[in-house]
């Protein structure tokens, strides 16, 4: 297991700048995802903890202890990204054992703990195959039991369920975390999926242009973003503004009661989840269906009520039509705010 921590980490390439100011955390045997769009630094700050690359600014430290300059190979942490790279004219026992027969490992060695590792992954059956007669998924354990094979401190996981289709992706995301649970190894999750990083980690840094915006657990960073810029990236939100003055909040929609205290200029988030909608007249905003998007398990609305857009959600047995007149309940007791 190994505590890591990047302080003051900066990068840029070519004059332009990849990460600022980069500080993290990362405890034993956790599990944490960095979350971003293409280009936020996400694969940068792996590579710079692998040795792929060198920092320009700052300190990489694993145990307390400073690693900038050790070399590639004395880091003991592993990567496994969407290429595999597995070797094609190997069997799936040969790639696994490959790192160890690299190390010159005793052949007894090598031999239990390729079979454990063999059934680590529930690979049991498939040894002497080879990856072509592998499917996505299997093909994934052995990158993964080959990584593990040489006992790293430090797993990084490099995108690497995005060629996988989405129920083998799921089955992947789920199978990946109990094995981490059960190793109890630090782990770092690079994705772009906002639901993989939110499903799989301990906690979750959203970087945004090379900064990270937010780092916390994900119901955390989900119901309560530090920044709208964090909020906006986990989708469509109703951000409603106004005054509070004597228990009342004021705004365009209409007057609110409160319990927050008097302020000038306050802005609550509400998820779309969050918003009551109704074809009865027991609420008391009234608006018109703009738009609805069907996701199977909900439907996404676009309502204008008094020339504001607001998003809401329902399930799919719930439905409104477009253009029909709807009422809508907002609710500000838990919400959160921006002032």
């Amino acid at each position: 297991m190994a505590k890591i921590q990047l302080k003051d980490v900066y990068k840029a390439y070519d004059g332009k700048e990849v990460l600022k100011n980069i500080n993290i955390t990362i405890n034993e045997g956790e599990l944490v995802a960095l979350l971003g769009s293409s280009g936020s630094g996400k694969t940068t700050i792996l590579h710079g903890i692998s040795g792929i690359i060198n920092f320009d600014l700052g300190n990489i430290l694993i145990n307390d202890q400073i690693i900038n300059e050790v070399p590639i190979q004395k880091r003991n942490s592993v990567m496994v990204d969407q290429s595999l790279l597995l070797f094609p004219h190997m069997s799936v026992e040969s790639n696994i054992a490959f790192g160890l027969k690299m190390r010159k490992k005793d052949k007894r060695y090598i031999r239990r703990k390729v079979d454990e590792l063999i059934e680590l992954v529930e690979l049991k059956g498939h040894e002497q195959k080879f990856p072509n007669e592998l499917s996505g998924g299997q093909k994934q354990r052995v990158a993964i039991a080959r990584a593990l094979a040489v006992e790293p401190n430090v797993l990084l996981l490099d995108e690497p369920f995005s060629k996988l289709d989405i129920n083998l992706r799921k089955n992947m995301q789920v199978f990946v975390k109990n094995l981490q649970r059960k190793l109890n190894m630090t782990t770092i999750l690079v994705t772009h999926d906002k639901e993989e990083a939110l499903s799989m980690a301990d906690r979750v840094a959203l970087l945004i242009e090379g900064q990270i915006m937010q780092y916390d657990k994900p119901n955390k960073i989900y119901e309560r973003p530090a920044t709208k810029q964090v909020s906006d990236f986990f989708g469509k939100r109703n951000y409603i503004s106004g005054t509070i003055k004597d228990g009342s909040f004021i705004t365009k929609l209409g007057v609110f009661k409160t319990t927050f205290k008097d302020c000038d200029n306050i802005t609550f988030v509400l998820r779309p989840e969050e918003i009551n909608i109704s074809n009865k007249s027991d609420f008391s905003i009234n608006g018109i269906v703009e738009s609805k998007v069907y996701l199977g398990d909900k439907i996404v609305y676009t309502i204008n009520a008094l020339n504001q857009e607001l998003y809401c959600s329902t399930y799919g047995s719930k439905n409104f039509d477009l253009k029909s007149e709807v009422f809508i309940n907002l609710d500000f007791k838990n919400a959160h705010f921006f002032k």
